[in-house]
């Protein structure tokens, strides 16, 4: 595992996008600090807090990094070579999600130091001291938003892992998962509302758990929308993350090549 590791981090540090993400996440965020400086002080709170948008950005990225990284190995026929190499393929899938994770990370630390930097000349009228949602420093609020999205995206990268999985090319699969995990949040409201005697069940659907980030800057959608708290959210991220990896590693184990 750890030689396919290294072999996997070798491959993607030559890969264009691999370098182009943080250029067009700071790009982004940029652009909406630059549109900010006249947004009231509540708006100013929530922007910096998600980052200036940086963490929706970062999702889309993901997703098309994820999806990239597992469909390339069969549209270039490089997963032949990988297969021999390895005991067991499904150390590929791992190995590969493994790296997206840690690069998931990283994006989040340049998302995080870029708010830092932006806030100067979009928010000076806030101190990072400022109280914001409950009853935490600006700061606070911003460094957990992180944390939960870093911890949301296992979930969304391992479906987008499995969708991969399936997948022939990148752009399908970058399709499919784009529109999954952005209307995704649609289907489990409309789920919610509509089979309320099955709620106690339903709220448990894969899709609930991606509104893990946002619940926590929007405490309402736990009554409104969820009807979970952060902590369940938190293990429904977990367990249907094993799922899907684990499904995905056993379909692209047993895939043609």
């Amino acid at each position: 595992m750890g030689q396919l590791l290294q072999q996997e981090i070798f491959k993607f540090r030559h890969q264009r996008l691999a370098w182009l993400a943080p250029v067009i996440l700071v790009l982004l965020m940029g652009g909406l600090a630059a549109t900010a400086h006249g947004a009231s002080i509540d708006d100013q709170k929530f922007d910096i807090s998600s980052a200036y948008g940086g963490f929706q950005w970062l999702t889309i990225l993901m997703i098309v990094i994820g999806a990239s990284c597992v469909t390339m190995e069969f549209e270039y026929g490089t997963i032949k070579q990988l297969a021999i190499q390895a005991n067991h393929r499904w150390t590929i899938f791992v190995g590969k999600y493994v790296l997206v994770l840690g690069y998931s990370v990283l994006l989040h630390v340049v998302a995080v130091l870029t708010t830092l930097l932006l806030k100067f000349s979009g928010g000076r009228s806030l101190s990072w001291q400022t109280v914001y949602l409950y009853h935490q420093a600006l700061l606070v609020n911003l460094v957990t938003n992180a944390v939960f999205d870093m911890y949301g995206g296992v979930l969304i990268i391992g479906l987008v892992f499995l969708l991969a999985s399936c997948s022939h090319n990148s752009a399908a699969a970058i399709a499919i998962g784009v529109g999954v995990c952005f209307m995704g949040e649609g289907v489990s409201s409309l789920l919610l509302q509509s089979f309320k005697s099955l709620l106690p069940v339903m709220k448990w659907n894969p899709f609930n758990m991606f509104f893990l980030q946002e619940e926590y800057g929007n405490p309402s959608y736990q009554q409104n929308v969820t009807h979970l708290t952060i902590q369940q959210l938190s293990v429904g991220n977990l367990l249907w993350a094993l799922f899907f990896v684990g499904v995905g590693a056993v379909i692209f184990s047993r895939r043609r090549i």
